[in-house]
């Protein structure tokens, strides 16, 4: 099963007064992310380009969506996966990438000490490494792809105003709005990121010395920072309002898309990465909400 095709929903119980928010859920993609849509771009670019001959494994560094989305394309595909991820990755991110046939090796830190230890496993000649931070077809999946969708399913006469989503490896933000420019000339792009004194999974600043080489920061109109706590205050707010149990970053974009509505007004498409049930294990989840 291909990703893709995932719904556009309207928020109507949380887009502020005389304007309209609608959300792309993205955890109806077969792992229950956006990441599934560039590993399976990935996967088989690799595979057409001759770099992923039959039985060679992949190696990635991830947070932990994109290893679940390749885990489960390599699996299918006969190719071993070697996730690099780090240890404080949520319970459930570990317990589905093993599901999926992936070998873990977890290091300490965050994302960029699991880009390092991914390409020490490469140069070691272990296998090949995807590079989802720097791999054209990240990006292009979601170029030719989500955008796509949001084309093909928006429901108003008057095109949407503005395209809200999170800043993580910079494929779905560069991607998308490329693509929603080529769609809608004047939209105008929202970057929502991680405030780095309080981290939020999955997310990136621009403020991070090392800035992914497949993003393309220039296609961003406004960034928009939050905390973790920040994040998770509005998931439990798009929970009580609209019933959707939804991730961290998702939290986070739809507190990124109000501030948007409530400073420009119009329209704007929020992309959802995941939902949240892959983070019950983790703090504040574990003692209820």
């Amino acid at each position: 099963m291909e990703p893709g095709n995932t719904p556009l929903v309207e928020l109507h119980n949380l887009a502020p007064p005389e304007t309209r928010l609608f959300a792309k859920l993205e955890w109806y993609n077969p792992t229950g992310s956006i990441k599934d849509r560039p590993a399976w771009s990935m996967f088989f670019d690799a595979k057409k380009n001759g770099l992923l001959p039959d039985g060679k494994p992949i190696i990635e560094a991830t947070s932990g969506n994109t290893g679940i989305g390749l885990a489960r394309v390599a699996g299918i595909n006969d190719h071993k996966a070697v996730i690099c991820l780090p240890s404080r990755a949520s319970k459930e991110r570990k317990q589905l990438l093993k599901a999926y046939g992936a070998e873990l090796i977890e290091v300490e830190g965050g994302p960029n000490d699991a880009i390092a230890r991914a390409k020490e496993l490469v140069a070691d000649g272990e296998g090949h490494m995807l590079y989802q931070y720097g791999n054209p077809a990240n990006p292009l999946a979601h170029e030719f792809g989500t955008t796509v969708e949001i084309a093909r399913d928006w429901p108003l006469e008057t095109p949407p105003d503005h395209l809200v989503a999170a800043y993580g490896t910079g494929g779905t933000l560069t991607g998308s709005s490329r693509g929603m420019r080529r769609e809608y000339r004047d939209i105008m792009v929202h970057s929502v990121e991680e405030l780095m004194a309080d981290p939020i999974g999955g997310m990136r600043s621009q403020d991070d010395p090392f800035q992914p080489p497949v993003a393309d920061l220039s296609l961003v109109n406004h960034r928009w920072e939050f905390t973790n706590a920040q994040a998770v205050e509005k998931v439990r707010e798009i929970m009580k309002l609209e019933g959707h149990f939804v991730g961290t970053s998702s939290g986070a974009v739809i507190e990124g898309a109000q501030e948007v509505l409530s400073r420009f007004g119009g329209s704007a498409v929020a992309l959802l990465p995941d939902a949240g049930w892959k983070y019950l294990s983790g703090s504040p989840w574990a003692d209820g909400l």
